[in-house]
C-alpha cells in the first residue's frame, strides 16, 4: 500500500472520529442532563408522594368521632379533610422518566378527583347517625388509593436510588392493608347474609 494511500485512510478516519464524536458529545451530555432531571423529579415525586400517604392513612383513621365522641346531633362526623388535590411541581421535565411511571404520577389528579366524586355520592345516599356508607366507601377508597401510592414510590426509589422510608415503628402501608381487609370482610358477610335472606 503506498505512502499516500495510507495517508488518505488515516485522514479518512480522522475525519470520521472527529463526526462521531462531534455527534456523541452532545447525545452523551443530553443524555446526562436527563438522567440528572430523572432523579430530581423522582426525589420530588417521593417526598410529595410520602406526604399524600400519610393523608390517606389519617383519611384511613377516621372513624367519625371527636375525642371518641359524636357530634352534638348525636351523629358521626369527618374529622379528617380528604384531600383535594395532589401538588405536582411545574418546575420539572416530565419526559425524563420512565413513561409508565409518568402516567402513574399524571393520572392520580383524576383518580383522586373520581374517588372523591365517588364517596360524595355515597354520602348523599348514607344515612344518620352513623353514615355507615359513607364512612366505609371513604375508608376503603383512600385504603387503595394510599397502597397504590406506597407502590409507586416503591417503584420510584428502585428505578432512581432512592432510600427507603424509615418505619420508624409505625407501618402505614400495613395499616392500609389491614383496614382494607376488613372492610372487605365486612362485604363479604353482607352479601352472605343477603344471599341468606333470598334463598340464593
Amino acid at each position: 500500500m503506498s505512502e499516500t494511500i495510507f495517508a488518505s485512510l488515516i485522514g479518512a478516519t480522522a475525519v470520521l472520529l472527529g463526526v462521531l464524536l462531534g455527534a456523541a458529545l452532545p447525545w452523551f451530555r443530553d443524555a446526562q442532563t436527563n438522567k440528572r432531571n430523572a432523579h430530581y423529579l423522582a426525589i420530588r415525586m417521593v417526598c410529595i408522594l410520602d406526604q399524600f400517604l400519610d393523608e390517606c392513612t389519617n383519611v384511613v383513621g377516621d372513624d367519625g368521632l371527636s375525642s371518641n365522641e359524636v357530634n352534638a346531633e348525636g351523629y358521626l362526623e369527618p374529622q379528617v379533610s380528604q384531600p383535594k388535590e395532589l401538588p405536582l411541581p411545574r418546575d420539572v421535565d416530565w419526559r425524563s422518566i420512565d413513561h409508565e411511571l409518568m402516567y402513574k404520577i399524571l393520572s392520580l389528579p383524576n383518580r383522586i378527583e373520581h374517588d372523591n366524586r365517588s364517596i360524595a355520592f355515597a354520602a348523599e345516599n348514607s344515612s344518620p347517625p352513623d353514615f355507615n356508607e359513607f364512612f366505609e366507601k371513604r375508608q376503603y377508597s383512600y385504603a387503595c388509593l394510599g397502597l397504590d401510592v406506597a407502590d409507586l414510590t416503591q417503584e420510584l426509589r428502585s428505578k432512581y436510588g432512592i432510600p427507603m422510608k424509615k418505619l420508624d415503628g409505625w407501618n402505614s402501608v400495613q395499616y392500609l392493608e389491614n383496614e382494607k381487609n376488613k372492610i372487605n370482610m365486612r362485604k363479604e358477610d353482607r352479601d352472605k347474609r343477603l344471599h341468606k335472606e333470598l334463598g340464593v
